[in-house]
């Protein structure tokens, strides 16, 4: 070989390994990353539980209108954080996700929540699931009338809840929302859990 060519060789590698050793260190951990999402999660069950709820591990099932031995799981269970925290006799709950309660930005649950729209007219059906798709949400699971919603077996009050679910994966269950649009708070009113500033917010609804 020329000394030509090795001298040319001899330089491309150089830059080379020049560049290699200019590269930008691998960036650190971000909230997307598992150990950091379950540090967040525990932060956000802690202050669920700071404000008087109780976290609840719910699993999505399908065709909860038959027998319990008939519902169809759907996916991982959900973290939703319950309160049960009025004076009447434990006759009231309401079940909200944990991100609603936490986030420093509102939710579309939030915002339906505290917008207190009113029910349809005569809507067929379930009233609250009414007040949920004239939102944006929704409560249902799959296209029949099998039902569906978030289930806990063991919970003597609550076996299943049908959340009213919005496209940012917000959730609050369909009858919170009914009532206070009506002037009815179920287990807390949320308006003093959320931890957003309500001085300003968007007018989704």
């Amino acid at each position: 070989m020329r000394t030509r060519d090795r001298w040319t060789i001899g330089t491309v590698l150089l830059v080379a390994v020049g560049l290699a050793g200019c590269t930008e260190p691998a960036a650190p951990p971000t909230a997307s990353d598992p150990a950091t999402s379950a540090a967040d999660m525990a932060e956000a069950a802690a202050y669920c539980e700071e404000q008087g709820g109780e976290v609840q591990q719910r699993q999505p099932a399908w065709q909860t209108n038959l027998d319990e031995e008939d519902w169809v799981p759907l996916g991982d269970p959900v973290a939703v954080c319950r309160f049960q925290t009025l004076d009447d006799d434990a006759d009231s709950r309401i079940y909200v996700d944990l991100v609603t309660i936490t986030s420093d930005e509102p939710t579309l649950a939030a915002l339906a929540y505290l917008s207190r729209t009113e029910i349809p007219d005569d809507p067929p059906g379930n009233p609250a699931s009414a007040l949920c798709s004239s939102l944006g949400g929704t409560t249902s699971f799959g296209s029949g009338t099998a039902g569906g919603g978030l289930t806990a077996p063991d919970d003597p009050d609550d076996p299943v809840v049908a959340p009213c679910t919005f496209a940012d994966g917000s959730f609050i269950d369909e009858w919170g929302i009914a009532y206070y649009a009506e002037g009815t708070v179920r287990g807390i009113d949320l308006a003093g859990v959320f931890s957003f500033d309500r001085s300003t917010l968007p007018e989704v609804f």
